[in-house]
């Protein structure tokens, strides 16, 4: 076996064949014994091995990538929608929370008018633009109090018409609901109550800090949203929507009124002029779609009723003759 191994001796030299398979067998074994590995490498290849398939926690790109690869797939379209309706909830919250107390110039006050241009295009019903539109003013005015008191004039007439611009809008929306949902109409006066409520806080507000040189300016802004210019002759949404185009028809008027020497330094821009006078157009638009669609509910209403009454008289007629 040892010649053969050293190549003096071929193994098919060897006669006997069993002799011959045996030390070939040997052989086999001998060099198989020689490649072996011992049992330290054994174990080091063993803890290598289960190491590399233990698994990890999964980190916040690991989380990310499957997100987006669900999106990415031709997934149902249901998961799909979730998936983009929670992204823009959560980036409407998101803008709500950080920039509810932003004023204008503010680092943050660009991403709250983003938030709530989203919030209005994710309103598909005329009542959820109606209420969304209300939130809107809500927090217009509320800046209109702040720059006021702080003497920022240019400012509050900006916020102050898109005050009244959201206003009118909001009952533009309500103006097409009034007649065929009479749950609305509830909706509506608490409309006009709390109008009438925030007119009645901007007259105080106004005539406390009219005694100051300071906010004089802003003082006259906010009296032309105090100002009784409720129209004549006109009821629910189509006086709500009139008496807000009036304010910002005003308020347009009063941004042209050269500033007075005790107004603030800052001279009014021509964007702030012209910020204003669109929103009085858009207010002005608002409250003639109100009266457009107030005007024909009621020609609906009464077509249903002139229908009713002739469907009575004809069956009067047929009970006639059947008498007959």
């Amino acid at each position: 076996m040892e010649s053969v191994e050293r190549g003096e001796r071929d193994l098919a030299s060897v006669r006997d064949a069993k002799l011959r398979e045996a030390v070939r067998v040997a052989i086999r074994m001998r060099m198989n014994a020689e490649r072996g590995l011992d049992a330290l490498a054994r174990a080091r290849m063993r803890d290598r091995v289960l190491g590399s398939i233990r698994p990890r926690r999964p980190t916040l790109a690991d989380r990310a990538v499957v997100g987006f690869e669900m999106i990415a797939k031709p997934a149902p379209y249901a998961l799909r929608v979730i998936a983009v309706a929670a992204l823009c909830i959560a980036t409407v919250a998101g803008a709500t929370v950080a920039g509810a107390d932003t004023l204008p110039n503010d680092p943050l006050y660009s991403l709250k008018l983003a938030g709530e241009d989203l919030r209005l295009t994710l309103a598909l019903s005329a009542e959820d633009r109606a209420s969304v539109q209300l939130s809107i003013a809500e927090h217009r005015l509320a800046e209109a109090e702040a720059l006021a008191t702080s003497g920022r004039d240019e400012d509050t007439l900006v916020v102050s018409s898109t005050y009244s611009q959201q206003i009118a809008e909001a009952a533009a929306e309500l103006a097409e609901l009034e007649a065929l949902q009479p749950e609305v109409v509830a909706l509506i006066t608490q409309l006009d109550a709390r109008f009438n409520e925030q007119r009645a806080r901007m007259r105080t507000l106004a005539t406390k800090l009219s005694a100051n040189p300071a906010t004089v300016r802003a003082s006259e802004i906010l009296a032309v949203i105090a100002a009784p210019t409720l129209a004549p002759g006109l009821l629910g949404v189509q006086r709500i929507a009139e008496t807000a185009a009036g304010v910002a028809e005003d308020l347009a008027t009063h941004s042209a009124t050269p500033a007075t020497p005790r107004a603030s330094p800052r001279p009014r821009t021509s964007r702030t002029a012209e910020v204003v006078r669109r929103n009085a157009e858009q207010a002005r638009a608002a409250a003639d779609r109100a009266k457009l669609k107030s005007g024909k509910n009621k020609n609906a209403e009464r077509n249903r009723s002139d229908d009713r009454y002739d469907r009575d008289e004809f069956y009067d007629r047929d009970d006639f003759y059947d008498r007959d």
